[in-house]
């Protein structure tokens, strides 16, 4: 392949990130599991198959021989090992990145085997960058946190009103507020209500200051992260 193609070819690659890159942005907005990097590691080994596909099997008769049906099945069977990768504990999830990057690396195991230099050696470098360098670009300046914070309280209406306050100062998103089932105590005054209350707040942000807070507003009994 002549110096233009491979140019090409890389040009292909770096335009997957971009668009990864905007969808996982997106995603990671709304702190979902496959964030940004888990999107372009995806996307970044999506695309080189495909030109592995449809380039890198020029040198052989594909008439009586189809290498592609190997393939696909390294591509299907990666999945079983990345799925090990993944734990789910307490509704959290961990390994999306590490399952992808060993599926987009099983792809650069194919590239280097079909003879497919450049792209492989292009999706390797910029696979890194992705895991790598963005991993601090994503903490600072994409991903927010989220939490959830349990709160006894003795009225819902006036707890919720001065609540909003307590965030609007500080730039803390109410994402909802869950009723705790069977959690409801009686007291002398009447009932305590137990609460989860899930935020959606600034990245690096102190989480100590808003129990604080919340727990000097009127009628709160207890406050906790949990």
């Amino acid at each position: 392949m002549d110096i233009s193609t491979n140019v090409e070819f890389v040009l292909r690659l770096v335009l997957a990130v971009l668009c990864g890159m905007a969808v996982g942005i997106e995603r990671e907005r709304k702190n979902q599991a496959a964030g940004l990097r888990t999107h372009i590691a995806v996307i970044l080994g999506a695309t080189l198959v495909m030109l592995i596909s449809k380039y890198g099997f020029t040198d052989i008769d594909v008439i009586n021989k189809d290498p592609a049906r190997l393939a696909a099945q390294v591509v299907s069977g990666i999945g079983f090992l990345g799925a090990g990768m993944i734990i789910v504990n307490r509704n959290k999830v961990r390994g999306l990145t590490t399952a992808a990057s060993l599926w987009t690396t099983a792809c650069i195991g194919l590239s280097v085997g079909a003879g497919f230099y450049v792209p492989a050696i292009a999706t390797t470098v910029l696979l890194v960058g992705t895991l790598s360098i963005l991993q601090h670009f994503e903490s600072k300046h994409v991903k927010r946190g989220y939490k959830k914070i349990t709160v006894v309280i003795e009225n819902v209406d006036a707890f919720m009103e001065k609540l909003e306050t307590v965030l609007g100062k500080n730039d803390i998103i109410l994402e909802k507020v869950e009723k705790r089932e069977h959690k409801n105590i009686d007291c002398e005054e009447g009932e305590l209500v137990d609460l989860s209350v899930y935020l959606h707040f600034p990245a690096r942000a102190d989480i100590s200051f808003l129990i604080g807070d919340i727990g000097r507003i009127p009628g709160v009994r207890k406050v906790e992260e949990t």
